[in-house]
């Protein structure tokens, strides 16, 4: 049979949720495989976070322990996880493209002589069971799906790509790995010299409805009518890559590629024409509806309500009625 392994990514005490979103995946999608996860920390972190890696639906969970996995440590967390994967064999091998993940897979790539494809939205097996792994290339505007040629295939997965699902129950078998590896003297190779711990803010992306602008508003004024749509509907804003860089929006309300992958009920495009790298943010919105000029727009062809007007009378119009 064949085994994906996932990594699980403990980041200040929390499980990251693309950890979670990548096991939900590849549960519900390889039905004919093997899903396992893997999680490695200090005895306390561990214990506090057992249980919820527990019911996320993996068929079985791998756990390494150690005090000297209380803080990551990319050289420590590297030589273990890597020792682990050439003991355990995995067909497949995924980590979520975070901070750490980004900086963790090609050291575990470099060390394993592996391939690894990076900040991939979709994955599947071919005849053979090869990995195959789609990512966007060309600032966007193309996806490529490149197969694995080394084992385990090896990808990091774009955070918010994959929906998250809780499964009703869980049967997960788990198991304790005593690594005899010196972390101590691994720890020797960096030196962290200080932690900064940041309020995050809230996670918009899975929102029950998103309301987004782009270069069709014509100006940050008109863009500004979004945040007020967005009181009156009780909606979460975002924006496209063109009305970021010119300044209408910030970068964390960017939808696409660069920016975040969102998950709502409702996604409403106002004035975004739709070109592949902003589509490629949106592939988990259950409907989307767009408002356009251009009814040849690419986003108009792909929504499943799509309105030929000018996305800022509709703004107008939607607010003086709301406001009544």
């Amino acid at each position: 049979m064949t085994k994906i392994l996932v990594y699980v990514e403990i980041n200040n005490n929390k499980i990251e949720k693309v950890s979670k979103e990548i096991i939900s995946y590849t549960k519900q999608t390889f039905d004919d495989c093997e899903i396992c996860a893997l999680i490695a920390g200090d005895n306390t972190t561990i214990e506090a976070l057992k249980q919820e890696v527990l019911s996320l639906g993996s068929d079985k969970v791998y756990v390494i322990q150690n005090q000297f996995l209380s803080e990551f440590n990319v050289c420590a967390y590297c030589d273990v996880i890597a020792d682990f994967i050439t003991q355990d064999k995995p067909d497949v091998f995924l980590i979520g493209a975070t901070f750490n993940g980004r900086e963790l897979a090609p050291r575990i790539a470099s060390k394993l002589e592996i391939g690894l494809t990076a900040d991939c939205t979709a994955l599947s097996l071919d005849e053979n069971k090869k990995l195959l792994a789609t990512r966007p290339t060309y600032g966007g505007k193309l996806m490529a799906t490149i197969s694995s040629k080394t084992v385990p295939g090896f990808a990091t997965i774009r955070p918010g790509a994959f929906k998250f699902k809780q499964p009703e129950s869980s049967k997960t078998e788990i198991c304790y790995i005593n690594s005899e590896l010196n972390l101590e003297n691994l720890l020797t190779r960096t030196n962290v010299l200080k932690t900064d711990i940041k309020e995050v803010a809230e996670d918009w992306t899975g929102s029950d409805i998103i309301i987004a602008g782009g270069i069709g508003l014509k100006s940050k004024e008109n863009f500004e009518l979004i945040y007020k749509l967005c009181e009156l509907t009780g909606a979460k804003p975002a924006a496209s890559r063109a009305a970021v860089e010119l300044g209408w929006a910030p970068q964390s309300i960017q939808v696409g590629q660069t920016g975040s992958s969102v998950s709502p009920k409702l996604y409403v495009a106002l004035g975004i024409s739709g070109a592949l790298q902003h589509m490629t943010g949106v592939t988990n919105a259950l409907k989307i509806l767009a408002v356009n000029t251009d009814i040849d727009a690419p986003i108009m062809k792909i929504a499943d309500y799509a309105i030929q007007a000018d996305a800022i009378n509709i703004l107008n119009s939607l607010i003086s009625k709301l406001s009544d």
